[in-house]
């Protein structure tokens, strides 16, 4: 039975069968309102800012959305399946104090989604109260902190609110558009740039990717059984359509607004409601107030799951978990700001920089989860420093280093253009072969732990997800098998 307190009293620890609840189609909700923001409005925008007409924007922002998005998903159906957070995790690929690695990059993303949505968040209370727009960032904070000191639950059942009012408001933004005389202007004009092209694919699935190290956490207190197609499925849809949606609102925007759009895109976005404008405003509020909530609640766990492993406890108490957040909060506001100038340039290079660095670290996740692992962990040993997963894996690390650099000469940012993406026009692949060079590189470094896992297999080791002893207190024939596993029945 789940509990009823109004605080979130679970962390960074297991959550048991009997704290279980919800159905994965609140998941649609949640990742519909993280996607339906003015910051994926934003992104859009720079599909035609970077060079490609309104019209071919479109299925580059399907195509990106799509493709990160199934990859992003297949993280969120870890959460029913171990109970803890997405973070905890990667501690059985990189180790116990090598998951600190990705837990200081997961920290970087959520500090910055977090910040950049605080400037247009801001805007936006500015704009509908009257009041300047780093008053309106602060307001923004005070929210976002509270939603995520109160936790997961809360969070869930704001995102329907949210996610709710974005659909109606974005659809008929979309609708207004369309119909607006000049569209046609637009329309008659779809130059194709193949370059621009591809580096819009790599903008909207760089938006999905960055999700990956927190999906999991907002599915973790669905019961073990929830079959894993629905989560995936949930999630998918969620995302890749509030993605899509904004994003080709914000192309769109662009394309008509030119100047007026960029000089201020939330003003702009709520000139298109006429005199429904504070709607428009109210639904960019609440869509933005979600994806922030979510980056101070991920980033309070990353700090939380970096102190414990350096102090070798497994949970965090309420008061310590409500400073923590309020220093995500204070550090992130701090960026604000100071940053609100010229915030498209810094938008766009943050957004970059994150792929390289996200998509190894995903693909390394996901071939452990799926190919090398196939879903038998040891939760126990993820909160062992002495447990079997070790403190650092040599292996994880160097396929991850070698999937960030092999991607230097794909590379195509303001800061660097590799010699390949000049080849190529400009065009962006470098995420692709990131994913493809760091899993397979883990593959083939995993030979041991595979064939330990099929050992196990065939010993059928009847220990649960519930168990969460240390392996050095677990009965002698889990330590023959090699590996503590989860043997959760799924309805798939």
């Amino acid at each position: 039975m789940a509990r009823t307190a109004s605080v979130e009293q679970r962390s960074i620890d297991f959550i048991p069968d009997a704290e279980r609840y919800g159905s994965p189609r609140s998941l649609l909700f949640v990742w519909f309102a993280a996607n339906t923001s003015i910051t994926a409005v934003v992104t859009g925008a720079l599909f035609v800012i970077l060079g490609n007409s309104a019209v071919w924007s479109v299925p580059a922002i399907i195509i990106g959305n799509a493709v990160g998005g199934f990859v992003t998903a297949l993280h969120s159906a870890q959460g029913p399946r171990l109970g803890v957070p997405q973070m905890i995790q990667s501690r059985a690929q990189f180790g116990y104090y090598g998951a600190i690695l990705p837990l200081v990059l997961a920290l970087m993303i959520y500090i910055g989604f977090y910040a950049t949505g605080l400037v247009l968040g801001g805007q936006a209370i500015g704009t509908l109260f009257g009041v300047p727009h780093q008053a309106g960032s602060v307001i923004f904070a005070v929210f976002s902190t509270v939603l995520a000191i109160v936790g997961y639950r809360y969070i869930h059942r704001f995102s329907h609110l949210a996610a709710s009012l974005s659909f109606v408001v974005f659809v008929w933004l979309l609708i207004r558009i369309l119909l607006d005389g000049h569209t046609g202007q637009v329309a008659a004009e779809p130059a194709f740039d193949g370059a621009a092209f591809v580096l819009g694919i790599s903008l909207s699935a760089s938006w999905q990717l960055t999700f990956g190290p927190y999906i999991a956490d907002y599915s973790r207190y669905l019961p073990a059984g929830t079959p894993k197609r629905a989560t995936i499925g949930w999630t998918f849809a969620g995302s890749v359509l509030g993605g899509s949606l904004a994003m080709t609102l914000g192309a769109l925007a662009a394309a008509l607004g030119g100047a007026a759009f960029g000089h201020d895109q939330v003003g702009y976005i709520a000139g298109l409601g006429g005199a429904l404008w504070p709607i428009v405003l109210l639904a960019v509020i609440l869509g933005k107030l979600t994806g922030n909530t979510l980056s101070s609640y991920g980033g309070y766990m990353s700090v939380a799951t970096i102190v414990t492993s350096l102090a070798g406890h497994s949970k965090v108490g309420p008061r310590a978990r409500s400073i923590y957040v309020t220093a995500i909060s204070v550090i992130s506001l701090a960026i604000a700001l100071a940053a609100t100038d010229n915030f498209l340039t810094a938008f766009t290079n943050f957004l970059l920089f994150l792929l390289y660095f996200m998509t190894p670290w995903s693909a390394v996740n996901l071939v452990d989860y799926y190919l090398v692992r196939k879903e038998r962990y040891s939760i126990g040993a993820l909160f062992d420093r002495n447990g079997e997963y070790g403190r650092f894996n040599v292996g994880a690390f160097v396929a991850y280093a070698v999937g960030v650099l092999i991607q230097i000469p794909f590379m195509n940012s303001s800061l660097y253009v590799g010699p390949v993406a000049q080849l190529f026009g400009g065009a962006e692949i470098a995420w692709i072969i990131g994913i493809v060079v760091a899993g397979g590189l883990y593959w083939l470094f995993s030979g041991r732990i595979r064939r330990t896992v099929a050992l196990d297999r065939d010993l059928d080791t009847p220990f649960t997800a519930t168990d969460t002893t240390p392996l050095a207190q677990q009965p002698a024939a889990a330590d023959r098998a090699g590996v503590h596993t989860i043997t959760t029945k799924e309805n798939s």
